[in-house]
């Protein structure tokens, strides 16, 4: 019996420190003005992401939010980045759930604009 509980303890750990801990996705906008930088880090694989949103553009200084979510993972299939025009995107964050983040970028030469929609 003991043998048993230890086994369950053993590949409950296992199971703990499998995954990924920290991920990084870049995006840079079509007219290559616009970089979007996502990262990632989560203490074990069952934790949910600490996630920083990074934007530099144009001549301003970095602008970013920091958020939770709740995915598997931080990759190019989970950050969608939609681009409706040179100056507005919308960022995409598929999460475990199956719902959606959403983050709003707008920016200019004279303006910059990040929030969650």
């Amino acid at each position: 019996m003991k043998a048993v509980n230890i086994f369950f303890i053993i590949l409950l750990f296992g199971f703990y420190g499998c995954g990924k801990t920290s991920s990084t996705v870049e995006h840079t906008s079509p007219n290559g003005k616009v970089k979007l930088t996502v990262v990632g880090n989560r203490s074990t694989s069952l934790d949910s992401w600490k996630v920083e949103l990074k934007v530099n553009a144009y001549s301003f200084k970095e602008d970013q939010l920091s958020f939770e979510i709740y995915a598997s993972d931080l990759n190019t299939e989970t950050v969608l980045f939609n681009w409706s025009d040179e100056q507005h995107c919308t960022i995409i964050f598929k999460q475990s759930d199956n719902t959606d983040r959403k983050f709003s970028l707008s920016v200019s030469p004279e303006n910059l604009e990040l929030k969650e929609k």
